[in-house]
C-alpha cells in the first residue's frame, strides 16, 4: 500500500480519502471514524518506519492494536477503513 511519509502528506491523503469516501458513505458519523481510522494507522506506519522498525505492515498493526487490548470489533473496523482506504488508494492512482 502507497503510504505518506510527512504530516502534510498523510494529511492531504486523508483529505482525499474523506472526498472520495463522502461519494460513497452518506453518514457523516461513519465517514469520520473511517477516516480517522485510517489516520492513525497512517501515523502508525511513518513513526514505525521513522524508528527503523521494518514491520510497519497492516498485519504488524493489527497484531499491535490486539496486543494493546482493542476488541476484535475494533480491529475489524480498523480493517475495514484500511480496505476502503486501499481501494481508493487503487482507484485514484
Amino acid at each position: 500500500m502507497t503510504t505518506a511519509t510527512s504530516q502534510s502528506s498523510v494529511e492531504a491523503t486523508v483529505a482525499g480519502f474523506i472526498v472520495w469516501l463522502a461519494r460513497r458513505q452518506p453518514v457523516l458519523v461513519q465517514r469520520q471514524r473511517c477516516a480517522g481510522s485510517v489516520e492513525v494507522f497512517l501515523r502508525w506506519q511513518r513513526v514505525q518506519r521513522e524508528r527503523g522498525q521494518s514491520r510497519c505492515t497492516e498485519d504488524a498493526y493489527y497484531a499491535e492494536l490486539c496486543n494493546l487490548g482493542a476488541t476484535n470489533a475494533q480491529i475489524t473496523e480498523a480493517r475495514t477503513a484500511i480496505g476502503l482506504f486501499r481501494h481508493y488508494l487503487i482507484t485514484t492512482d
